[in-house]
């Protein structure tokens, strides 16, 4: 069971595929109350990290296996965030494009609300460890979730919120190099499967970065040469 849990974040990507096709609709009405339900989830994780670091847990959190992975071992949200990135890589007009599209900025505040309790779980082993990639990430990521609220949004003028929104892509990188270090260096006790977990997650990103550059990055470059010429 412990072994297929540390592939939490991959199998978790399923099942939010299915809420988003079949429930896309009720999150994008109803976000603020998701919003609200997940806030209250983060803050109850983020105080039992702090009691546990803190040795004033009367329970290890790692006793419940299914929440500590998804939760405190960050997997959700990397699930959420996987399904953000491919949300911007795919075709324009492709069906799944719009299917993703329609709540990428729903799950993107999801995914850092979820965030909160894995990095407040975490940060002293990070920094102790002199392992800042995932803190770094969170930083970059802290004012890409503040702007991502419309009425935040409206008060920044477009080409401004597009130049600000680049800054994901960074935070992609630093959350890669962040599974990197985390399943190369630190999860040595894993023996091959860390291996195994990080072969995954190359993959995932490599594809993503395939989508990106044959889906826009290629087209943009050579519409621009046929307006040249």
């Amino acid at each position: 069971m412990e072994h297929i849990l540390s592939f939490a974040g991959f199998i978790a990507i399923i099942p939010l595929v299915l809420f988003i096709v079949y429930l896309g609709k009720h999150l994008h009405k109803n976000e603020y109350v998701y919003y609200g339900i997940a806030s209250i989830i983060a803050l109850a994780a983020l105080v039992l990290g702090i009691l546990e670091q803190a040795g004033a847990l009367a329970f290890e959190l790692a006793s419940i296996p299914v929440v500590y992975q998804l939760v405190f071992q960050g997997h959700l949200t990397f699930a959420l965030f996987v399904l953000v990135m491919f949300a911007g890589a795919f075709k324009n007009k492709s069906p799944q494009k719009i299917t993703l599209m329609r709540v990428r900025r729903e799950m993107a505040i999801l995914g850092f609300i979820f965030l909160v309790p894995h990095a407040g779980f975490l940060i002293v082993t990070a920094l102790t460890a002199w392992n800042p990639t995932g803190t770094i990430a969170f930083l970059i990521m802290l004012p890409l979730f503040v702007t991502s609220f419309p009425k935040i949004r409206k008060k920044l003028h477009p080409l401004q919120w597009r130049k600000l929104h680049k800054w994901a892509y960074a935070a992609y990188a630093f959350i890669y190099a962040h599974l990197l270090t985390i399943n190369l260096i630190a999860q040595q006790d894993t023996g091959n499967l860390r291996f195994v977990r990080f072969g995954i997650y190359t993959v995932i990103f490599l594809f993503y970065s395939y989508l990106k550059f044959q889906n826009h990055i290629l087209p943009a470059r050579t519409k621009e040469k046929t307006q040249k010429a």
